[in-house]
């Protein structure tokens, strides 16, 4: 009976200190607010729409390389014919060069183009990821705060190898939907499901 008094005593402080850990411990799933984020939403919209302005800018673009091409058939056609003059051949051959540099620099310029506004694009990503990221650390942290938790975990971190490091949690420690709810308050009605660009992704 003596052994056993100081293990059941030790149990119990044992079983105090994993109630404590259990209350004070939470976790969140932070890919699952990043998403349902209306500010993410609104910042979905504008990459959908700079991506949809890029492919009109292209295809315009597209379309001026073909009407050169075109123009292009038509003077290599024209310097090759026997019926014109030697002289006008020749013109004809001048001009199919000249447009030969030109339509050169559409292509190359037309490359330039979707390399520059896609890598613009990728930089307004990345910064628009990380404000909207640093902006639900502080929500969570306030939130942690105000229900005086001891820490928060994200549920969603993933390993190298892209396995959850978090395979089961009780949903009475998962906050994820009190942060969503406070960080959309007011904005319930705007919110879409599930968007179909991610940004940061």
């Amino acid at each position: 009976m003596k052994r056993l008094f100081p293990a059941l005593v030790l149990a119990a402080c044992f079983a105090v200190s994993g109630a404590y850990a259990a209350e004070g411990q939470v976790y969140v799933d932070l890919q699952e607010v990043f998403k349902r984020f209306y500010k993410t939403q609104l910042a979905q919209d504008q990459i959908r729409q700079q991506q949809t302005d890029i492919k009109m800018e292209r295809k315009d673009m597209e379309e001026e390389v073909k009407t050169f091409k075109e123009e292009i058939d038509v003077l290599r056609t024209d310097a090759r014919d026997q019926v014109l003059s030697e002289e006008v051949r020749e013109n004809k051959r001048s001009e199919l060069e000249e447009k030969l540099v030109e339509l050169q620099k559409k292509e190359k310029e037309m490359i330039d183009f979707e390399k520059l506004r896609m890598q613009q694009l990728e930089q307004q990503n990345t910064r628009m990821t990380k404000k909207l990221f640093d902006e639900i650390h502080d929500a969570i942290i306030n939130y942690a705060k105000a229900k005086n938790y001891v820490s928060v975990t994200d549920r969603s971190a993933q390993s190298r190898i892209g396995t959850e490091l978090i395979l089961f949690i009780d949903p009475q420690v998962d906050i994820t939907a009190e942060v969503l709810a406070s960080l959309n308050e007011g904005r319930e009605e705007t919110l879409v499901k599930e968007p179909e660009t991610k940004v940061g992704q």
